[in-house]
């Protein structure tokens, strides 16, 4: 009968290399007429998921496929089939097999795979054995890195941008700094950090600076070290990520720091609270201050988006027993507080985190707030209308908060009118601008007077030269620019003023 091996290392014990495998099942196969046809093997895998085995992966899409050559699957033992956590995951790929009529045979265990009550017990057994002994093998090599750590030696990974791993011998005396790769070739050796080039250890300073002295966020250090040419080792450009992993690892300050994060036994890895990290302070020379660090984690700790719920409900407390009463006006970065968009994210609305701490705002407070909702619902609405017309006119555009650049035909700033109406009956629209907006096309989009949908767009080719407001006419719509009732047509209008542009370019 023809049949396929699967054999399996990680790295336990000799009794368990391919070799050795290979000769048990040759001389299981020659015993019982098997003729072995195939080979899948995983060399040096774990025997824990079967994300990260190929060669079992290979077995079960040519069994399930219908591509299989033999009707049997043999095996050195149920723990080289595999050391799953959950034993019904074991089971699940054997009987997938079994349902191709396929049958997977043990050929080192003291049972036969034949399916009576004895075998499948005894299988049960085996499979929970295997999977214990992985969980025991995992907590005792989790115990013995902390010790490491503890002890102020690095365990495992990369040293990180500015540091290096420097190898000391069986005596603690330095040999030599390890490269990205390289490993300790004995058991006695360990292996410490060390400041790395003195460009990396000038950066890190420099990053610790930037954010405490010149008071940066984390995005703008990022962007400024891209702008002069700067790389975060050989990772690339910085971003906010590598940023924040310098300001916030303990080992800047020459401290071991190890499980901060832990994902045992292949599990999603997960942030620990502090109280789980195992700290060894001193141990290597610092490239930063305990001090500095410390402010530094302080200043983080203060920005917006790390404060728990908790803490944004407290600070209203508070803001409400010094003024007496809240309003938008009072929450902004100049008094502390996060902005009136954090609360409506984390909360659902202002109102929701006034109700929360107890606070029962005016009835034309509670209106503001409705209105201002319901404007930004409209501005998000209005915002996916553009965004589809340009898909649909085939023109490349980026948006740039409120300003758009449209492909060929400059920048545009979307701004809305707040409509009123004059003692005289007629209506006018208050619009914004921004600093720079003359160099720009201005899209206006005017509002009804209940302010609760828009009445028309106004493109006009540049806004009037004025410092925050404007007053838009009716009559000066008409005569300075384009009035469309929908984005299709701001779209011809914009493609207009395009050529307009162009004309006068050739003149």
């Amino acid at each position: 009968m023809k049949a396929a091996q699967y054999v399996r290392m990680s790295t336990e014990r000799q009794e368990y290399s391919i070799v050795n495998q290979m000769a048990a099942i040759a001389a299981y196969a020659s015993a019982r007429g098997f003729e072995v046809v195939r080979t899948y093997s995983d060399a040096a895998k774990s025997g824990l998921d079967l994300k990260r085995r190929p060669g079992l992966q290979a077995l079960i899409d040519d069994v399930t496929g219908g591509r299989a050559d033999y009707k049997g699957i043999l095996v050195f033992d149920v723990s080289r089939w595999g050391r799953f956590q959950d034993t019904d995951e074991a089971a699940c790929y054997e009987f997938l097999c079994k349902r191709a009529g396929i049958q997977v045979h043990y050929c080192a265990e003291p049972f036969s795979n034949d399916g009576s009550l004895s075998s499948t017990f005894l299988k049960l057994v085996k499979r929970t054995m295997a999977a214990e002994y992985l969980r025991e093998l995992s907590a005792k090599v989790h115990a013995g890195q902390c010790r490491i750590a503890a002890s102020g030696f690095k365990v495992g990974g990369r040293a990180g941008y500015g540091l290096r791993r420097l190898l000391l011998d069986s005596n603690h005396q330095p040999k030599t700094i390890l490269r990205d790769g390289e490993r300790k070739s004995l058991t006695t050796e360990r292996v410490i950090y060390t400041p790395g080039p003195d460009d990396e250890v000038m950066i890190v300073r420099q990053i610790y600076s930037m954010f405490l002295e010149h008071d940066l966020k984390v995005g703008t250090i990022a962007r400024l070290l891209n702008e002069q040419g700067l790389r975060y080792g050989a990772f690339g450009p910085w971003n906010h990520s590598s940023v924040s992993a310098i300001l916030t690892h303990p080992k800047y300050t020459g401290c071991v720091a190890y499980n901060r994060k832990s994902g045992l036994l292949k599990s999603k890895r997960i942030r620990n609270p502090p109280d789980r990290w195992i700290l060894s302070p001193d141990s290597f020379q610092a490239i930063v201050s305990k001090e500095v660090f410390e402010s530094a984690q302080a200043k983080l700790r203060n920005l917006v988006y790390r404060r728990s719920n908790v803490r944004l409900l407290q600070e209203l407390r508070d803001l409400l027993r010094v003024h007496g009463k809240l309003c938008g006006n009072l929450l902004r970065p100049a008094n502390g507080m996060a902005s009136v968009a954090t609360y409506v994210a984390r909360f659902g609305s202002l109102v929701k985190a006034y109700q929360l701490i107890g606070y029962n705002p005016p009835r034309y407070a509670v209106a503001s707030i409705e209105d201002r909702r319901k404007l930004s619902s409209l501005k998000a609405d209005v915002s996916g209308q553009f965004k589809q017309a340009f898909a649909d006119a085939h023109l490349r555009c980026a948006p740039h908060g409120s300003l758009t650049s449209v492909r060929g035909c400059g920048l545009f700033d979307t701004t809305f009118g707040r409509c009123r109406k004059t003692f005289k009956g007629n209506l006018r629209w208050d619009v914004r601008t921004r600093q720079g907006c003359t160099r720009h096309h201005l899209i206006v989009v005017r509002l009804n007077l209940e302010q609760t949908s828009v009445k028309d767009f106004v493109v006009l080719k540049t806004a009037p030269r004025v410092v925050l407001y404007f007053t838009l006419t009716e009559a000066m719509a008409r005569a300075r620019g384009t009035v469309c009732a929908t984005p299709a047509e701001v779209i011809t209008a914009v493609l207009n003023l395009k050529r307009t542009v162009m004309r006068a370019r050739v003149s």
